[in-house]
């Protein structure tokens, strides 16, 4: 079976609602609470709200106990930030941050940088190419993941292909 889901959203209220729909209209079944009892075996996507460290500990425990996990998470920044890079620890992360539906926005070196990337420059070629010192590059590269939320590259790339920034017309500055 695939993987099951790990999505934290910081936001407005109501995008884990509409992320439960979403993932119960392609068969997953989904559960309200992290500690709601499961006939063992069932793999589900449990749904809640992170508001504090217990909370946190509560989705971690979820997730260990091999859960999909949909959060609202809003508790205070630093309980987040550890509850995710915990989370990351079991398998890749979908953290939103802000309105679940509005795409995160990159500078457009960091953009371009991405899309060299992604046509399979080096990062010392793309800096090349746009008249960056290599330093910087590895510094737009970084804010390009942080702003992305994922901790690779290949990670930053497949997420900015999936929201179309790459291809003929996009604009990259690669190639198209």
């Amino acid at each position: 079976m695939d993987r099951l889901p790990l999505v934290v959203l910081e936001g407005p209220r109501g995008a884990a609602d509409r992320e439960a729909a979403r993932l119960r209209a392609t068969g997953h079944e989904v559960v309200a609470g992290f500690r709601t009892a499961v006939a063992r075996g069932r793999q589900v996507v449990r749904v809640g709200v992170v508001a504090g460290p217990l909370d946190a500990a509560d989705a971690l425990l979820a997730a260990i106990d091999g859960a999909g996990l949909i959060v609202e998470a809003t508790a205070d920044q630093a309980t987040i930030d550890r509850l995710v890079d915990d989370l990351r620890r079991l398998g890749p992360v979908d953290h939103r941050i802000g309105e679940a539906d509005v795409a995160p926005t990159l500078d457009p070196e960091a953009r371009a940088i991405l899309g060299f990337l992604a046509e399979g420059l080096s990062l010392g070629q793309a800096a090349h190419v746009l008249g960056l010192a290599r330093r910087t590059a590895d510094r737009r590269l970084a804010a390009a993941r942080k702003t992305l939320g994922v901790d690779r590259t290949t990670e930053a790339i497949a997420r900015a292909q999936r929201l179309g920034w790459f291809g003929p017309g996009s604009g990259h500055g690669g190639a198209g």
